[in-house]
């Protein structure tokens, strides 16, 4: 499950331009500590600094990079919640525990929300990640749902991602929920568990629509 979630985060831009910041951060700040026990005026110690130098380079290369893929990808801050749904359903559809099933239901059209979709692949990776932990020994049905509220009141409308299991209790939802929160309100939505018409609990994602 880990491995298909990271695939479908790797199958993204943004993400994959961050991924490669962190990792090089990470080498940078070892060759930083390196570069400190070094004896000075060495050969050594003059190899340690120029690889530190090049890293350093790197390493802002490379958050620039994350910058101008997500512009380019994002540029207005929504996605297609429909397409991301429907890509992650790829991913895990070969994964599910045995007994388990994946059912994804979406519109056939775009379904625009206020997120970029780096930040929905991680929230929706997250949420999944920490559902299905808990559901190894249950069978049924993981539902990943996409819909789009319209209201008849001057309210706007709503993108609504859910993912819900009737063995999934309400602790194991809200727990999820909260790993997810602060990165959806700060797009201006929402997060919370809530019941199943077919039994079980659902994590719901709100977010605003583009429309």
């Amino acid at each position: 499950m880990r491995d298909a979630t990271d695939q479908f985060l790797v199958g993204d831009g943004p993400a994959l331009a961050d991924q490669l910041a962190e990792a090089l951060f990470v080498v940078s700040a070892d060759v930083s500590r390196l570069r400190r026990v070094a004896v000075e005026h060495s050969p050594e110690a003059a190899e340690v600094t120029s690889i530190d130098d090049a890293l350093s380079a790197c390493v802002s290369l490379a958050r620039r990079l994350s910058i101008a893929t997500r512009s380019h990808s994002d540029p207005d801050g929504y996605t297609d919640a429909a397409r991301i749904a429907r890509d992650l359903g790829r991913h895990l559809a070969p994964s599910m525990p045995e007994g388990a099933t994946l059912s994804i239901v979406c519109p056939p059209t775009p379904v625009l929300a206020r997120m970029p979709s780096s930040e929905l692949r991680r929230t929706l990776a997250i949420l999944v990640r920490r559902l299905v932990v808990g559901l190894l020994a249950s069978s049924g049905e993981l539902v990943l749902e996409v819909v789009e509220e319209r209201p008849r009141a001057a309210r706007h409308p709503t993108v609504k991602v859910l993912v819900g299991h009737r063995g999934l209790g309400h602790a194991q939802a809200a727990s999820a929920a909260d790993a997810v929160r602060s990165d959806v309100n700060a797009r201006g939505g929402s997060v919370e568990p809530r019941p199943r018409a077919g039994g079980g609990t659902a994590v719901v994602v709100s977010l605003p629509s583009a429309y």
